[in-house]
């Protein structure tokens, strides 16, 4: 067979140098790409790293972000392009906590839909995600907001379950009541509203949602052939409930319903000593 004019060796020796300028021209041309994003991406400081270091979705709700809170607002702002920018600039190599922390950001913006894929992020990349309890509340939040009650459920029972001192329990009780409530399980309803109710810690449900709460536990005393102790249990909470919940109305109507369901849970269960407490505060 007849030479071309170029040996073997020459051969792959201008091969590996072609490679090699293509290699050279790919690493500039990520380089390029890289200098690109950071410039259109804000840098953090250190200070505002610290800022951000103790925010997570338990924040979520406490933060008033359209009034007093337009400095957290606009740092959480600032950390969504950064980390959004530095999830670019990495090209899939990205540490699955920076979505769990882009999920947290997002919620506290009331951005649902890039919480719910931000989280996502993190649920299919951290194989122990089920020991985040922070994560699974942010989740659950996402959720309850989407009206998906069942993953919504699942989501907080797990927080409950790994962590039952969780600082926003309260908050997983009262939610977990007004979806049972919703899905006619009255007897989980009921238990989780007994257990926000007692929580002392401060609660960001909505008007709506007290409403709801409401709402839930007078349906729950229509139902036919209910045992007095559940009935004295209910109107219990159901006093307790407008006592301290300020969204129910102006505080004179709301001690006089209180009082009135307080003495009803007493003619159902005169020995209920907690009925017998509340009413004398």
């Amino acid at each position: 067979m007849k030479s071309c004019g170029v040996s073997l060796p020459a051969a792959a020796s201008a091969a590996t140098r072609s490679i090699g300028v293509a290699g050279n021209d790919d690493e500039k041309m990520a380089s390029a790409k890289a200098t690109e994003i950071e410039k259109d991406f804000p840098k953090l400081t250190a200070q505002e790293k610290d800022c951000l270091a103790g925010i997570d979705s338990t924040l979520f709700g406490f933060h008033g972000l359209q009034e007093d809170g337009a400095r957290t607002k606009a740092l959480l702002l600032k950390a969504v392009s950064c980390f959004e920018g530095h999830i670019l600039k990495a090209e899939g190599k990205v540490d699955p906590g920076v979505f769990c922390q882009l999920g947290h950001f997002n919620l506290l913006l009331e951005d649902y839909q890039k919480a719910l894929s931000a989280y996502q992020r993190y649920f299919s990349l951290q194989s122990d995600y089920w020991k985040n309890a922070a994560f699974l509340y942010g989740l659950g939040m996402v959720y309850f907001h989407y009206n998906a009650f069942q993953w919504a459920i699942k989501a907080f029972q797990e927080v409950l379950y790994i962590d039952p001192s969780f600082s926003r329990a309260k908050e997983i009780h009262l939610r977990l009541g007004l979806m049972f409530k919703v899905i006619t399980d009255y007897e989980s309803s009921l238990k989780h509203f007994q257990l926000g109710l007692i929580d002392s810690n401060l609660c960001t449900l909505s008007k709506a949602e007290s409403k709801a709460a409401k709402e839930a536990y007078e349906s729950l005393l229509q139902t036919e052939n209910l045992p007095a102790q559940v009935k004295a249990t209910t109107l219990q909470q159901l006093g307790w409930m407008h006592h301290t919940v300020e969204q129910l109305g102006d505080k004179g109507t709301k001690d006089s319903y209180a009082i009135q369901c307080l003495q009803k849970s007493l003619e159902a269960d005169p020995n209920s000593g907690q009925s017998w407490y509340l009413l004398g505060r």
